[in-house]
Protein backbone atom coordinates (compact mmCIF):
# COMPACT_ATOMS: atom_id res chain seq x y z
CA UNK A 1 0.00 0.00 0.00
CA UNK A 2 1.35 3.51 -0.82
CA UNK A 3 -0.20 6.58 0.30
CA UNK A 4 0.18 8.65 -2.77
CA UNK A 5 2.52 8.54 -6.22
CA UNK A 6 6.01 10.14 -5.88
CA UNK A 7 6.52 12.12 -9.07
CA UNK A 8 8.52 15.25 -9.45
CA UNK A 9 8.11 18.51 -8.56
CA UNK A 10 4.87 17.78 -6.33
CA UNK A 11 4.48 18.20 -2.85
CA UNK A 12 5.10 14.53 -1.76
CA UNK A 13 8.58 14.56 -3.29
CA UNK A 14 8.97 18.26 -1.62
CA UNK A 15 7.62 16.63 2.27
CA UNK A 16 10.00 13.78 1.61
CA UNK A 17 13.05 15.57 0.67
CA UNK A 18 12.52 17.74 3.58
CA UNK A 19 12.46 14.52 5.62
CA UNK A 20 15.32 12.41 4.28
CA UNK A 21 17.85 14.91 3.38
CA UNK A 22 17.05 18.74 5.08
CA UNK A 23 16.22 16.81 8.94
CA UNK A 24 12.96 17.24 9.30
CA UNK A 25 12.17 14.87 11.17
CA UNK A 26 8.45 15.64 12.29
CA UNK A 27 7.55 15.56 8.63
CA UNK A 28 7.64 11.67 9.42
CA UNK A 29 5.56 11.65 12.13
CA UNK A 30 3.17 13.81 10.90
CA UNK A 31 3.03 11.69 7.22
CA UNK A 32 3.11 8.43 9.34
CA UNK A 33 -0.11 9.78 11.77
CA UNK A 34 -1.74 10.44 8.48
CA UNK A 35 -1.55 7.67 6.79
CA UNK A 36 -2.10 5.57 9.47
CA UNK A 37 -5.39 7.32 10.08
CA UNK A 38 -6.29 6.63 6.39
CA UNK A 39 -5.31 2.84 6.68
CA UNK A 40 -7.51 2.03 10.02
CA UNK A 41 -10.49 3.44 8.21
CA UNK A 42 -10.19 0.85 5.80
CA UNK A 43 -8.44 -2.20 7.47
CA UNK A 44 -10.32 -3.58 10.58
CA UNK A 45 -7.73 -5.99 10.87
CA UNK A 46 -4.96 -4.64 12.89
CA UNK A 47 -1.36 -5.35 12.66
CA UNK A 48 0.41 -7.48 16.02
CA UNK A 49 3.33 -4.85 15.45
CA UNK A 50 5.00 -1.83 13.10
CA UNK A 51 8.57 -2.35 11.98
CA UNK A 52 10.24 -0.27 9.69
CA UNK A 53 13.15 -0.74 6.81
CA UNK A 54 16.16 0.06 8.76
CA UNK A 55 19.43 1.91 7.77
CA UNK A 56 22.79 1.10 8.61
CA UNK A 57 24.70 2.97 11.84
CA UNK A 58 26.70 4.79 10.38
CA UNK A 59 24.01 6.67 8.09
CA UNK A 60 21.98 6.83 10.70
CA UNK A 61 24.49 8.77 12.73
CA UNK A 62 25.54 11.19 9.77
CA UNK A 63 21.88 11.48 9.32
CA UNK A 64 20.95 11.86 12.55
CA UNK A 65 17.76 9.78 12.50
CA UNK A 66 16.12 6.85 10.34
CA UNK A 67 13.10 8.85 8.19
CA UNK A 68 11.24 5.21 7.52
CA UNK A 69 11.40 5.07 11.67
CA UNK A 70 9.78 7.94 11.90
CA UNK A 71 7.19 7.40 9.91
CA UNK A 72 6.70 4.27 11.60
CA UNK A 73 6.16 5.38 15.05
CA UNK A 74 3.95 7.63 14.00
CA UNK A 75 1.80 5.08 12.13
CA UNK A 76 1.97 3.22 15.28
CA UNK A 77 0.20 6.01 16.75
CA UNK A 78 -2.50 6.24 15.00
CA UNK A 79 -2.75 2.35 14.32
CA UNK A 80 -2.59 1.98 18.02
CA UNK A 81 -0.24 -1.45 17.29
CA UNK A 82 3.44 -1.40 18.62
CA UNK A 83 6.00 0.07 16.90
CA UNK A 84 9.79 -2.87 17.21
CA UNK A 85 12.59 -1.88 15.51
CA UNK A 86 13.17 -5.54 14.03
CA UNK A 87 15.17 -5.28 11.57
CA UNK A 88 19.19 -4.18 11.38
CA UNK A 89 21.18 -3.36 7.98
CA UNK A 90 24.74 -5.29 8.33
CA UNK A 91 26.27 -4.02 5.52
CA UNK A 92 26.80 0.16 4.21
CA UNK A 93 26.26 0.00 0.56
CA UNK A 94 25.74 3.08 -1.84
CA UNK A 95 22.14 4.64 -2.12
CA UNK A 96 19.81 2.89 -4.72
CA UNK A 97 18.71 6.48 -5.77
CA UNK A 98 20.71 6.14 -8.95
CA UNK A 99 20.63 2.54 -9.89
CA UNK A 100 18.52 -0.10 -12.26
CA UNK A 101 16.33 -2.16 -11.08
CA UNK A 102 18.28 -5.23 -11.24
CA UNK A 103 21.59 -3.20 -9.65
CA UNK A 104 18.94 -2.31 -6.69
CA UNK A 105 18.17 -5.99 -5.82
CA UNK A 106 21.74 -7.19 -5.77
CA UNK A 107 22.90 -4.26 -4.01
CA UNK A 108 20.36 -5.17 -0.98
CA UNK A 109 20.22 -8.57 -1.56
CA UNK A 110 21.41 -10.28 2.36
CA UNK A 111 22.07 -7.35 3.92
CA UNK A 112 18.97 -7.08 6.15
CA UNK A 113 19.22 -9.70 9.04
CA UNK A 114 16.47 -9.91 12.21
CA UNK A 115 17.30 -7.80 15.21
CA UNK A 116 17.02 -10.15 17.93
CA UNK A 117 16.56 -13.45 16.83
CA UNK A 118 14.57 -13.97 20.86
CA UNK A 119 11.81 -12.22 19.62
CA UNK A 120 9.20 -14.93 18.61
CA UNK A 121 7.44 -13.81 14.95
CA UNK A 122 5.89 -17.08 14.48
CA UNK A 123 1.96 -16.10 12.98
CA UNK A 124 2.49 -12.52 13.47
CA UNK A 125 1.41 -9.88 11.42
CA UNK A 126 3.56 -7.31 10.84
CA UNK A 127 3.51 -3.96 8.98
CA UNK A 128 6.70 -2.89 7.17
CA UNK A 129 7.30 0.57 6.23
CA UNK A 130 9.61 2.36 4.12
CA UNK A 131 9.55 6.03 2.76
CA UNK A 132 9.45 5.31 -0.59
CA UNK A 133 8.50 2.10 -3.08
CA UNK A 134 10.75 2.20 -6.33
CA UNK A 135 10.88 -1.61 -7.49
CA UNK A 136 10.50 -3.31 -4.04
CA UNK A 137 14.08 -4.30 -3.69
CA UNK A 138 14.55 -3.04 -0.19
CA UNK A 139 11.26 -4.16 1.26
CA UNK A 140 11.60 -7.78 -0.32
CA UNK A 141 14.54 -8.17 1.10
CA UNK A 142 13.83 -6.70 4.62
CA UNK A 143 10.64 -9.04 4.15
CA UNK A 144 12.99 -12.12 4.07
CA UNK A 145 14.01 -12.60 7.29
CA UNK A 146 10.79 -11.98 9.12
CA UNK A 147 9.14 -13.97 6.82
CA UNK A 148 11.25 -16.49 7.61
CA UNK A 149 10.64 -16.40 11.08
CA UNK A 150 7.17 -17.03 10.31
CA UNK A 151 5.49 -13.09 10.31
CA UNK A 152 3.02 -12.27 7.62
CA UNK A 153 3.94 -9.07 5.94
CA UNK A 154 2.33 -6.09 5.08
CA UNK A 155 4.17 -3.10 3.06
CA UNK A 156 3.08 0.19 3.56
CA UNK A 157 5.04 3.30 2.42
CA UNK A 158 4.24 6.94 2.12
CA UNK A 159 4.99 7.00 -2.08
CA UNK A 160 5.32 4.72 -5.15
CA UNK A 161 6.86 5.58 -8.06
CA UNK A 162 5.76 4.19 -10.94
CA UNK A 163 9.19 2.53 -12.85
Amino acid sequence: MSYAWFQKDTVIQHLLHQLKYEGNEAIGLLLGEIYGEELAQYYTDKWDMITCVPIHYKKERKRGYNQSYRIAEGMSLSLKAPFIPLLEKSVNRKSQTKKHRIQRFDNVESTFHQKNSQVNLKNKRILLVDDVLTTGATLQACSQPLQKAGAEISIATIASTRS
